[in-house]
């Protein structure tokens, strides 16, 4: 399953640009099939992301994140978890048999937090950029028009099992887990 970013040289405001929704549902959360998604782009090689969660009263270990590789083989992966007034974590995961990892947490720039409601109802978010430092630290290079990134978005609950997907996750897997991404396609504006 693939999904389409864009790479533009300007800022783009996070409204216009599709939304990877959060669509497959594994175990039961315990506050339902929440609707969520995540909006990327690629800005001189960092992606600026916007994460959005329509949950009004979340659990203080409920969360939603982003996985992405620029280099599949080597088989690690950074991810960006984001929690409701708690701001955001990047971490450096390795992918392996019997679950996914982390092994050291990086520096990212702080989150700007939103909150607010629409004709969806009450939401919590937040925007942030994955810095191209981080990028070019872990995989020697940075993402650009043409690629194929590798890549999965999760709506998940520290204190359960249960998690969302915007990519189908083989049974028996959890949440971040390289086995199940889909890739971002990357391409010009």
């Amino acid at each position: 399953m693939s999904f389409l970013i864009t790479e533009s040289r300007d800022a783009l405001p996070m409204e216009t640009l599709p939304a990877w929704k959060i669509t497959h549902f594994y175990g039961e959360p315990a506050r339902g099939c929440v609707y969520a998604y995540v909006r990327c782009y690629v800005r001189g090689g960092s992606i600026p992301f916007s994460v959005t969660v329509f949950d009004g009263a979340p659990r203080k270990t409920a969360r939603i994140g982003f996985a992405v590789t620029l280099d599949d083989a080597v088989q690690t992966y950074l991810f960006v978890s984001c929690a409701k007034g708690q701001g955001g974590a990047l971490w450096l995961y390795r992918a392996g048999e019997g679950g996914d990892t982390p092994v050291r947490q990086l520096q990212m720039p702080a989150l700007r937090e939103l909150s607010g409601s629409d004709e969806q109802g009450v939401y919590w978010g937040a925007e942030g950029v994955l810095p191209a430092e981080a990028l070019r630290e872990v995989f020697g290079c940075v993402p650009k028009a043409g690629d194929l990134l590798p890549a999965g978005a999760f709506l998940y609950d520290t204190a359960e099992s249960a998690f969302g997907s915007a990519c189908p996750v083989p049974p028996g897997c959890m949440a971040p887990g390289a086995s199940g991404f889909g890739a971002l396609v990357v391409v010009p504006y």
